[in-house]
């Protein structure tokens, strides 16, 4: 062989050693930096969740003519979502369905544009994935949940919503993934609407956002307290939600309660048994009103609703201390979540009596309640300037569109037990 001959293959061997040891020292510094843009994308996505609401609440008005905004609020709604007035809770039914459709297979692959890697060679598979190892929240579990697979808002004898079964992580993989592909879209261009082509997983869903057929939609339920006094007055109450305690929409402040509308338990029995909206408003009643671990059921023990608080929570309702209204659902326009709108109106007697030893910190965040009064929470005033003040505070989708509600309706709503106003 000749010198030219060994000088080419010495050449072509030094060439692919430097290309081999190039690759290790850049491969981890690019997986580090795919890793930091990841989680620096969520905590951008955090910071300017009042803008992108704004922004995505645009974006669907614009595609699908039927929704609109709830007031002056971005939460978005449109005719088929609602009833065509508000109904009492007990009204709505809800039943369940053996085994609900696959989600769409395109919806699962545009998820995954924005997902940081796992490996040099490889990116995660699973937004929840990503999410749990590098921007993991204090409660982050995959505990199973609701899906709602058909809603009938105008069946003559009340609504029909219907459940099949799934897991929070479905919700995460989904949710989390199109509110990120916005906020990293428009990072550098904050106000400008982007291409849809920048788009593609919200692309998907602008034409019908729920599709309850083929995207797994795992809705919430969102509950303005009011404490209603005798002279016809009331106050409300929010949850500050901790940036660092919940997976889904930190430092905002929401609805209190709120919560998936999921089982108390992982026994078959309560899938069946806590299909409930009613059951779900208690259990967010007792954690986040009174502290309560939140009720999950890992060796199958099913929560007692014959005991406190449960037990004064249904007789309040059964004698009238208490009424629910249900307003139907909305959409949450960042992160395309479904949220079933209700208010709950406790007469002050029956609040501080249930309510007596309410905290002022949960697990998912800090009581919004105003001043205490002979050391009980009293809430803040339900007026409309106690209401505009809050414009400086980063109020929730949900939050801000059941206020919009609750003043709509207010006299209905602030109306003595046994009196119904239209």
């Amino acid at each position: 062989m000749d010198l030219e001959l060994w000088l080419g293959l010495a050449g072509v061997a030094l060439t692919g050693a430097g290309l081999y040891y190039a690759r290790r020292a850049v491969g981890p510094a690019s997986e580090g930096e795919s890793r930091r843009s990841f989680i620096n994308e969520r905590k951008d996505m955090r910071a300017r969740y009042v803008e992108l609401s704004e922004l995505a609440a645009d974006i669907h008005l614009r595609a699908r003519c039927g929704l609109e905004r709830i007031g002056d609020s971005t939460l978005l709604w449109e005719p088929a979502m609602r009833p065509p007035r508000p109904v009492p809770l007990r009204d709505v039914t809800l039943t369940w369905r053996e085994n609900p459709p696959p989600a769409d297979p395109a919806l699962l692959r545009a998820a995954r544009r924005y997902l940081p890697k796992e490996t040099r060679s490889g990116s995660y598979e699973r937004y929840s994935s990503a999410m749990g190892d590098l921007a993991r929240p204090a409660l982050y579990e995959d505990n199973p949940c609701f899906r709602l697979v058909r809603a009938d808002w105008s069946y003559p004898d009340g609504p029909q919503l219907s459940f099949g079964m799934s897991h929070y992580f479905e919700l995460i993989d989904q949710n989390e993934a199109v509110a990120h592909e916005l906020a990293a879209t428009t990072r550098r261009e904050p106000e400008r609407l982007p291409h849809w082509r920048h788009l593609p997983l919200r692309n998907l869903l602008t034409e019908n956002p729920l599709r309850l057929e083929t995207r797994t939609v795992l809705p919430s339920v969102g509950t303005l307290t009011l404490r209603r006094t005798p002279d016809g007055r009331a106050t409300f109450f929010l949850l500050k939600r901790g940036g660092g305690k919940v997976a889904t929409v930190g430092d905002t402040y929401g609805p209190l309660p709120g919560g998936m509308i999921q089982p108390a338990s992982q026994s078959p029995g309560a899938y069946r048994r806590d299909l409930s909206l009613w059951r779900v408003i208690m259990r967010e009643y007792n954690e986040e009103l009174l502290g309560a671990p939140e009720a999950k059921g890992e060796s199958g023990t099913e929560v007692d609703y014959t005991r406190p608080p449960y037990s004064l929570l249904d007789a309040a309702l059964s004698d009238g201390s208490l009424r629910v209204w249900c307003f139907g659902m909305a959409l949450e326009p960042l992160h395309l979540a479904v949220c079933v709108l209700t208010v709950a109106v406790f007469e002050a007697e029956t609040f501080d009596t249930i309510f007596a030893d309410a905290v002022e910190e949960n697990e998912e965040g800090q009581v919004i309640s105003g001043n205490r009064s002979h050391g009980r929470i009293v809430g803040l005033s339900f007026t409309e300037s106690e209401i505009a003040a809050l414009g400086t505070r980063k109020l929730s989708s949900p939050a801000a569109g059941l206020l919009q509600l609750a003043q709509q309706y207010r006299e209905m709503l602030l109306a003595p037990p046994g009196i119904t106003s239209s």
